[in-house]
C-alpha cells in the first residue's frame, strides 16, 4: 500500500514536472513580431544593395556612353 502511494506520488511528480508553462499569447505575439521585423529588415537592405548595384551600372554605362540595356543578339540566318 505504501509503496504504490509512493509510486503514484512519483509518477505525478514526474509528470507535472514535464509540463512546462507555454508563453501566452502576448508573448508569442511579441516574438513572431521581431521575427518578421529582422526578416523584413534583411530583405529591405538586399532589395537597396540590388537598386543601388543597378543604379551605379547605369551610371557606369552612362559615362561610357552605352546605353543600360544589354546588347541586341544578332539576328539568325539560315545556314545551308
Amino acid at each position: 500500500m505504501r509503496s504504490s502511494i509512493l509510486l503514484m506520488a512519483c509518477t505525478a511528480m514526474v509528470l507535472l514536472g514535464g509540463c512546462q508553462a507555454e508563453p501566452d499569447f502576448d508573448t508569442k505575439f511579441e516574438q513572431q513580431s521581431r521575427n518578421l521585423a529582422a526578416k523584413a529588415r534583411s530583405i529591405d537592405a538586399d532589395a537597396k544593395k540590388q537598386l543601388d548595384a543597378a543604379r551605379e551600372a547605369e551610371r557606369a554605362s552612362a559615362e561610357l556612353g552605352k546605353p543600360a540595356t544589354a546588347p541586341t543578339p544578332a539576328p539568325v540566318t539560315d545556314a545551308k
